[in-house]
């Protein structure tokens, strides 16, 4: 019974593509700890003595970049996999609306917490549902384009 709910979940495209998401979240959070943490020590990143980089910047710099390619993978093969697009296509495609998807979160955010007053943990619930939604059909019908 409960095997069958979870076939008949996961022959859901939203449903897995909702999943995929999950998983590169959490990819995301786990490198953004480990960078920050292990790697840098909490302490900015020098180079050649002149750039100056701080510790968060550079472990969400590379948690984002961790995550994006977990998501764009799950997504390729267990979301849209029917979709012919070469992989280089799909993969810009796929970057240009997780751009416009932090760009579309940044300001729906800004609006519900300076413009509405909400609170900024509720805004940003809100915000990550309805532009998974969004995300979730910009992908379907132009990143992963049948």
């Amino acid at each position: 019974m409960l095997i069958d709910i979870i076939r008949f979940l996961l022959g859901l495209k939203p449903v897995r593509y909702f999943f995929s998401a999950g998983i590169a979240t959490i990819v995301d959070v786990v490198v953004y700890y480990l960078v920050y943490n292990h790697v840098l020590h909490q302490e900015e990143l020098s180079i050649f003595n002149s750039m100056i980089f701080k510790a968060p910047t550079v472990a969400l710099t590379c948690s984002y970049s961790c995550g994006l390619v977990t998501n764009f993978t799950i997504t390729k093969y267990f979301v849209f996999h029917e979709s012919e697009l070469s992989g280089r296509i799909q993969l810009f495609r796929f970057i240009l609306v997780a751009f416009v998807v932090l760009i579309a979160n940044y300001y729906f955010m800004y609006f519900l917490i300076n413009i509405l007053g909400w609170f900024p943990t509720l805004s940003r619930a809100v915000s990550a549902i309805s532009i998974g939604v969004f995300s979730f059909v910009a992908h379907r019908f132009f990143s992963f384009k049948i």
